[in-house]
């Protein structure tokens, strides 16, 4: 079953991560290293990813039966 993810939600690194099957640490390096768009929100500067960007990086890695 396909995950539903909102394209214009902003998801933190820990909601992000399990529909890009990995760690939310491994979505903040990513971030960091611009592999991945993200931001970071608010005034703890907590890296969040747009639902878009998820949508296009499962069909990057192939997520997507």
């Amino acid at each position: 079953m396909k995950p539903k993810i909102d394209p214009e939600r902003w998801y933190t690194a820990a909601e992000a991560a399990p529909f890009l099957r990995i760690k939310d640490d491994t979505v903040k390096e990513h971030c960091r290293k611009k592999t991945i768009r993200g931001k970071q929100i608010g005034p703890l500067k907590v890296w969040s990813v747009q639902g878009r960007e998820i949508i296009r990086k499962r069909k990057e890695w192939n997520l997507d039966p």
